[in-house]
């Protein structure tokens, strides 16, 4: 009986060791901490300028801490090939599946598929910048690079910007078959049904 009582206490005091050695260290857990503050913080605060054009066709938002996707090709000509064409249009939703309420349309299997390196064939380096966690941002992330002071109402180091409405990532609460989408000729936000066409900018880092 007292061997059975011995063996019962050593069994629970290499158990605890064992789940005592499983709990990462205070300096692990900060270190994922840094890792996760990285991941939604893609561009630091610790710059005198708000908006800064990396060179790679991205923007960094130093005030919120987004990227951006810088945009190109003002020649009036989609070119769906290039997903920084600023004269593409893209649909929210894919109405042929009887649901007009999936993130299914072009701006996500086409223009955000393309950025992130997911259609057939594409290499890692396609990926805009290197990164593959472009999307679509959300009506109030999208209000933040409002500015009407220029003309369209965005500051232009963006580069072109159409003067129409960009799509967001936010469907209307009380209409899920809606969108909330921004002008940039004269900064209104509303909401349109997702089959509509829009212009897309991508944005990384945040949610």
């Amino acid at each position: 009986m007292k061997m059975k009582a011995l063996t019962a206490f050593l069994f629970l005091i290499v158990t605890s060791m064992q789940v005592l050695a499983a709990r990462p260290s205070i300096g692990g857990l900060d270190a994922k901490l840094d890792t996760l503050i990285n991941d939604l913080v893609v561009c630091s605060s610790n710059s005198p300028t708000r908006f800064v054009d990396n060179g790679d066709g991205t923007i960094c938002d130093h005030q919120a801490g987004l990227m951006w996707e810088k945009k190109n090709a003002a020649d009036g000509t989609r070119d769906l090939n290039n997903p920084h064409d600023v004269d593409n249009i893209y649909t929210w939703t894919n109405t042929a599946d009887g649901d007009d309420t999936n993130p299914d349309g072009t701006a996500f299997t086409e223009f955000l598929a393309r950025l992130n390196g997911e259609i057939a064939g594409s290499r890692p380096s396609e990926q805009l910048a290197g990164y593959s966690d472009w999307r679509l941002p959300t009506s109030a992330e999208l209000q933040t690079i409002l500015d009407c002071n220029f003309s369209p109402c965005i500051n232009p180091v963006f580069g072109p910007t159409a003067a129409y409405v960009y799509w967001s990532s936010t469907s209307r609460a009380n209409s899920p078959n809606s969108a909330w989408g921004v002008f940039f000729d004269d900064g209104f936000v509303l909401s349109g049904g997702k089959s509509s066409d829009g212009h897309v900018r991508a944005v990384r880092g945040g949610l």
